[in-house]
């Protein structure tokens, strides 16, 4: 008798060594997954905002590269030819070694910022410029201004000119540009004013 009761608790002692039952098991798993979602969770904020920054510092270096081929340009104009709020056209010697200028504009298509550009034809002084043979390279993407002005104008005191007003008044342009990014949910904004030569009177 003794040696029956002797081998059942070592069969009850072996039953209750036996390890996890399947609902612990169940837990412990949803558990798991809860912790591994919630690191996971952690690690994509920490790559957002690393993606982030890098967007914006990429930003930065494109629309000051933008910013400083449109102000070059516009700064050795030659003649002002239109000046909108989206778009700006002048003439200027592209390269040194031009002996005609062409026509150049700076203009805003949907969220593309474009330039075009025309050569001269004819003989001087009475060039012409067919839009037909204008060329069109992309400056920019993700340009959010929208209705917002992208040129501003100024005269020589610096007081804006507003609508309408004679294209030889400007001596100062304004040049500014909003930039959409993916990763950050504030848009970047550059901007910056450039003397006319043409029209500069205070030497």
């Amino acid at each position: 008798m003794q040696s029956m009761r002797s081998d059942e608790r070592k069969e009850l002692k072996i039953e209750k060594t036996r390890g996890f039952t399947l609902i612990e098991l169940l837990i412990a798993i949803a558990l798991s997954s809860i912790i591994l979602l919630v690191v996971l969770a952690v690690i994509n904020q920490v790559f957002i905002r690393s993606q982030g920054g890098s967007e914006t510092f990429r930003a930065q270096t494109d629309a000051a590269a933008v910013m400083h081929r449109m102000t070059k340009e516009i700064r050795q104009a030659i003649k002002m030819v239109n000046a909108q709020a989206q778009t700006i056209t002048f003439q200027e010697y592209v390269n040194a070694a031009d002996t005609a200028p062409s026509q150049v504009r700076f203009y805003l298509d949907s969220t593309t910022l474009k330039r075009g550009e025309i050569p001269a034809s004819g003989s001087p002084p009475n060039y012409t410029y067919n839009p037909a043979n204008e060329t069109i390279k992309i400056l920019a993407f993700n340009v959010i201004n929208g209705a917002q002005r992208i040129f501003s104008y100024y005269d020589q005191n610096g007081t804006q000119l507003l609508t309408p007003f004679t294209l030889g008044s400007i001596t100062l342009v304004g040049v500014e540009l909003t930039f959409s990014q993916i990763n950050n949910p504030q848009p970047f904004r550059v901007q910056t004013k450039v003397q006319l030569r043409l029209n500069k009177t205070n030497l």
